[in-house]
């Protein structure tokens, strides 16, 4: 079968132009670094009754992701390239509902709307509701950590840290705490200045990875409403550089890139 690979700030992604017969299965193949082509995930399109197009994502697990902010921007790219859509501001239809879309061609960057955050949260989310963005509290093996989660399209978690000496195993533990019942994406933030900040997210359903776009987006949200920085904000990420935007709704604004074409085995 035929294949594109592309990134966003590192976050890796197979695109493929079909619908797989077992997606779940297929992202667990192609997705394996060795035994595979490695990526964080498997995306591919649909025809969509309510938008331009319809976004489909599988975890590199074989989970379903109702939307990936990276993972939507490599997906502009791919349906522009491919010519699945011929204008650069389109709709596109995810599990998370609409998204807006514009491809800058001046600087091959992607904007897209995230919505409006959920900040009042309960099952399935969580195991006790929250308001507000309450500031939450877990004692792990770690010791005690404190956090604030969100919906945003996705659920994050962030917790603020000075350094990342003690992210290893805090990340994964607080991802598949039973607070969270269907697991959560754990952000780790730095807030250098008003202006930027760093983050590290480890992904249910992927591990750590080299960016998160909703999760970095997510970061922003909480650390505007916290006044730790002000409504535009850059985030650092191992991959690179992502711009976020908090308004009513939020803006996540970053570079797509495609990496590799070709073909792939599956048998």
């Amino acid at each position: 079968m035929k294949f594109e690979k592309y990134h966003g700030t590192g976050n890796d992604f197979i695109m493929i132009d079909f619908v797989p017969t077992d997606p779940s299965k297929l992202a667990k193949k192609i997705c394996d670094r060795h035994f595979g082509i490695g990526a964080d995930g498997l995306i591919y399109p649909e025809p969509s009754k309510i938008a331009d197009i319809k976004f489909n994502y599988f975890n590199s697990d074989g989970s379903i992701a109702p939307m990936c902010g990276n993972g939507m921007r490599c997906f502009v790219r791919y349906v522009l390239d491919q010519k699945l859509v011929l204008k650069h501001e389109f709709d596109v239809e995810t599990l998370a509902g609409i998204i807006q879309v514009t491809y800058h061609p001046g600087t091959q960057n992607v904007k897209i709307n995230l919505g409006e955050p959920e900040f009042d949260l309960g099952l399935p989310h969580v195991s006790e509701p929250i308001f507000r963005m309450e500031e939450q509290a877990l004692l792990l093996d770690e010791g005690m950590i404190y956090f604030y989660t969100i919906n945003l399209g996705t659920l994050h978690t962030v917790v603020y840290v000075d350094d990342y000496e003690q992210v290893k195993t805090i990340g994964p533990a607080l991802s598949n705490h039973p607070f969270f019942p269907k697991f959560t994406n754990v952000n780790f933030v730095h807030v250098k200045n008003h202006h930027l900040q760093e983050v590290r997210t480890f992904e249910r359903g992927a591990g750590w990875t080299l960016s998160c776009g909703t999760g970095v987006a997510a970061s922003a949200c909480v650390s505007f409403k916290l006044g730790k920085t002000s409504s535009k904000v850059d985030t650092l990420v191992p991959g690179g550089k992502i711009k976020v935007y908090v308004e009513r709704e939020i803006y996540l604004e970053g570079p797509a890139v495609k990496i590799a074409s070709g073909t792939f085995e599956v048998i």
